[in-house]
Formats: structure tokens, C-alpha cells, sequence
């Protein structure tokens, strides 16, 4: 994914009806971080444009804003797999418009691209659905191989946003734990830092499913400023973090 100009391209291959289609199927696919449509795709001439889409009742509520954002930037990545796989390179602008506060990030392609095997890897993974087994410790050598931990890692850190394995987070106080995972870091919070979050939170599922593991996204706990504030120091490392993804194996699998 390219983060384009704060100006998008004037003129952009125009999506046909066709095309429409699978833009907007692929979307459906996203993760949704526990909200019913928490977001709109809209596709207008050149234009794919992914707004939030909270009802009324939960638009004042901070954990559902902050889970709204994470969200399209889920829709967001899983858009771009489409892109790429429908043969263009996309240009990807946020937050666009001042006027209109609820448009997250637009898209538009304007140069052809060759899909590789990696683009079409990841696209048929936005639609596998693999139930989630027992959860595996991404830092167990035993448990999952390095360099397939080291594989998604890098796929799904990007200039903003990095994942990092982390041990179990035991609970304690009454507070909640965590089970071990891939956790994900922005270099700051607010809107931006939540969209980049959904955005590697969604490329470390796909890159985890085209390793045919499973995947499980924890959310909720992170709407709590306090409970961010304690993850950071259990991990020591730097960064706000956004969310876990916790990795597991169909139950039919079985070996590292």
C-alpha cells in the first residue's frame, strides 16, 4: 500500500461494475472489532472511499469510535489486496477531506500493476474462514517457526505501525490477561495511529491464513487508556499499542 500526496490524482482508472463487485465483496471480509457495519465503502468513478459508519447511540462512545477507526483500517487493507489483485497499483490518501470527518481514506489507481503470487495469496485469504483452535506462543521456537513469525511480521509493519510477539499477559487484581500473540504498535494514538493499527491488524491475518494458521483479533481490552498503559509496560517497548492478534491452528493441524 502506497500513502499517496495529500492531494489524490486528479483523473484514475474509472472501476467498472464488475470490478465494483469485488471491491465490495472483499470488503464484507474485513474485520469488524465487535461493531455491526462499522464502516461504508463507496466506490465513485475512480474514487474508493471508506468512511465510518457508527449509528447514532454509539457515536459518543469512545471505546466504539476508537474500534471504528481500527475497523476501516481494516476495510481499508483488504480494499488494497482487491486493487492489486484487479491488476492496478493503488494510491492511498487519509483523512482526506476536512470537511467531511467521517472519510477515512480514499483509493485510487492510476497505474497498472502485475499481481505476483503474494497479492493473490493474500486476496484468497481475505475469504477463508478457519476456526480459531487452542492459541500457540509466536515466541516459541517449538511452537511456531521463527521465520514464519519473522514472515508476518514484516508483512504486516509498515512505516506507522509494527507488530510485535509478546508472552501471555497474566491477570491479576481482577484485571484482565491475555493470552500470547502478535501485539500491535502505533508511534502515536488518536484517529491516524487507530486507522494504521486496523490496517497492520488485517495484514498480519491475511499473511498468518496464507501460512494456514488461525487467527483471533482482541480488541476491547485496549479501548481502557489504563489497560494500554499496562501493556506497554509489561512489553517494555515502545509505542502505543492498539490491539493483539492471537495466532492458534485449525484444530485438524497439528505440529509446528
Amino acid at each position: 500500500m502506497t500513502v499517496g500526496p495529500p492531494v489524490l490524482s486528479l483523473a484514475g482508472h474509472t472501476w467498472s461494475e464488475q470490478e465494483k463487485g469485488v471491491l465490495s465483496r472483499a470488503a464484507t471480509h474485513a474485520h469488524r472489532c465487535g461493531l455491526a457495519e462499522p464502516w461504508t465503502v463507496r466506490v465513485h468513478g475512480h474514487r474508493v472511499e471508506i468512511a465510518e459508519n457508527l449509528p447514532a447511540p454509539l457515536r459518543d462512545h469512545a471505546g466504539a469510535n476508537r474500534n471504528g477507526v481500527i475497523a476501516c483500517g481494516c476495510a481499508l487493507t483488504v480494499v488494497v489486496c482487491a486493487v492489486r489483485v484487479l491488476g492496478w497499483a493503488p494510491e492511498v490518501v487519509f483523512f482526506g477531506d476536512p470537511e467531511r470527518a467521517e472519510l477515512v481514506a480514499t483509493v485510487v489507481a492510476n497505474r497498472r500493476h502485475r499481481p505476483s503470487p503474494v497479492d493473490i495469496s493474500q486476496f484468497r485469504a481475505v475469504f477463508e474462514q478457519r476456526r480459531h483452535h487452542a492459541p500457540l506462543d509466536p515466541r516459541d521456537p517449538a511452537a511456531l517457526d521463527p521465520a514464519v513469525c519473522d514472515a508476518i511480521v514484516r508483512a504486516a509493519s509498515t512505516a506507522d505501525a509494527r507488530v510485535v510477539p509478546v508472552a501471555a499477559v497474566v491477570a491479576a487484581h481482577r484485571k484482565r490477561g491475555l493470552e500470547p500473540g502478535l501485539l500491535v504498535l502505533t508511534a502515536t494514538d488518536g484517529r491516524r495511529g487507530q486507522l494504521v493499527a486496523g490496517v497492520a491488524l488485517q495484514r498480519a491475518w491475511l499473511a498468518a491464513t496464507v501460512f494456514g494458521l488461525t487467527a483471533h483479533p482482541v480488541v476491547e481490552p485496549f479501548e481502557m487508556r489504563e489497560f494500554r498503559q499496562r501493556m506497554v509496560r509489561h512489553t517494555g517497548v515502545d509505542g502505543s499499542p492498539q490491539s493483539l492478534l492471537v495466532l492458534g491452528r485449525p484444530p485438524s493441524t497439528s505440529g509446528a
